[in-house]
Formats: structure tokens, sequence, C-alpha cells
């Protein structure tokens, strides 16, 4: 057994504790009948610990009847630890130990690099098939991680005082530039594929060779990001 698989299920057996931890403070809070700021916070701590319960219950329970996240084995492992991080982001939330505004940053930054780890994840499966394709993935990897970095700095220090507009523009033009890549690169295989008809298509699940929804899921939001971005310039810079 992996350490990483230790970790998986030391971390679902605490998740499990708490939850019956949380759910006996909740009883006693109930039964001395004091409602009070505390008791609000315990509450919405139990919530929050049984929403990550089933969440992870449902990420193995999805992997064992599909074996997706093992095609997927970076966005698995990304994903399982930002699913423990939100546990604790939550907590402290929560609790008033990090503000709002903090918590609402940090969720930010996991979506994004959750994203980013199966952009990273599905560009893989399609590496050392063909020359052009590996040539457009590795230049896409660059530009995934400018657009990740780039946008960090949206999160935390996102005004145009602080960035210009310029910074604005030249994110505009990484994302489309990423996404462009992207979808030329899935474009390129499915040709490769039908001339080479005896490769299997790594991109799809199941007998009836469907694609896999994560790669839909990632196409979606490619085009989402190329227009929203370029949208949110002009309109950046129409308003100013």
């Amino acid at each position: 057994m992996t350490k990483l698989v230790r970790f998986k299920k030391f971390f679902l057996y605490t998740l499990v504790g708490s939850l019956i931890a949380a759910a006996v403070t909740a009883v006693i809070t109930i039964l001395i009948g004091e409602f009070n700021d505390i008791t609000a916070k315990v509450f919405i701590t139990l919530l929050m610990v049984m929403l990550h319960s089933l969440f992870s219950l449902l990420f193995v329970w999805e992997d064992t009847r599909k074996n997706t996240f093992e095609h997927l084995a970076l966005f698995s492992n990304v994903l399982f630890f930002l699913i423990v991080l939100s546990f604790f982001t939550s907590f402290f939330g929560i609790w008033e130990i990090f503000s709002n505004t903090t918590i609402a940053k940090l969720y930010g930054s996991y979506f994004t690099i959750a994203f980013a780890s199966l952009h990273v994840d599905i560009l893989s499966k399609i590496l050392n098939k063909d020359k052009l394709i590996n040539k457009l993935v590795t230049a896409n990897y660059v530009f995934i991680f400018f657009v990740i970095f780039m946008l960090q700095l949206v999160i935390y220090l996102g005004n145009k005082d602080i960035l210009g507009d310029f910074f604005y523009r030249l994110l505009a033009a990484v994302g489309i530039v990423d996404g462009t890549l992207s979808i030329l690169a899935i474009v390129f295989y499915k040709i490769y594929l039908q001339k080479h008809p005896e490769t299997e298509n790594d991109l799809v699940i199941g007998k009836k060779q469907h694609l896999s929804v994560w790669v839909w899921f990632l196409l979606i939001y490619l085009v989402i990001q190329m227009f929203s971005i370029g949208f949110r310039v002009i309109g950046r810079g129409y308003y100013y």
C-alpha cells in the first residue's frame, strides 16, 4: 500500500471521526438548550464535515466503479488534496481564523489549480504520438503555467491600479492562445487516430468509446475561458 493511499484512508477515517464528534457536540448542545454564536458555528462545522465526507466517499466510489480517476491519476491526486485543503479552509473560515475575503481567494486558487491539473492530465494522454502534437502540448504546458500564475495575481491583487490595464490584456491573449493550443492538439490527435486506426484512443472511456466527460468538460471550459477573458478585457477597456 503506497503512502498516498494510506494518507487518503487516514483522511477519510479522520472525517468520519470528526463527523461523529461534531454530531455528539451538536446533540449535547441541543439538550443543554444554549443556542448562541458558538452553537451556530458548531452546526455549520458539522455541515461542512458531512459535505466533505460525502464528497470524499463519492470520490472513492466513482473511482472504484469506473476507474475514472485511475485514468486521470494527476487530476485525481490533486483533487483529493484540494478536498483536504478545502476541509481545513472551511474550518478556518467558519471559526473566523481567516477572513471571508481570504477564504474566497483560497477557493479561487483551488478552482484554478483543479482545472490546471485536469488540463495537464488530459494533454498528457496524447503525448508521444506525433511530433506536431508533442510540440503543441509542450507549448500548451507553458501557457497553462502562465495563465494559472497570472490568475493567482488577479485573485490576490486583482485591481487595475496594481496590475494595470495591460496585464489584463496580456492575460486575455495568453488565455486565448492556451485554449487554442489545447483545441488544436485534440483536433490533430483525432486526425492522427483516423490515419492510424490501430492506435487506442486515450481520451475515450467505456466500451462504446465515448469521449470522456472530463475531456468535454475541459473543452467547454476552454471555450468559456477564451470568450470570458476577452469580453472582460474589452469591458474593462470600455469602462476605463
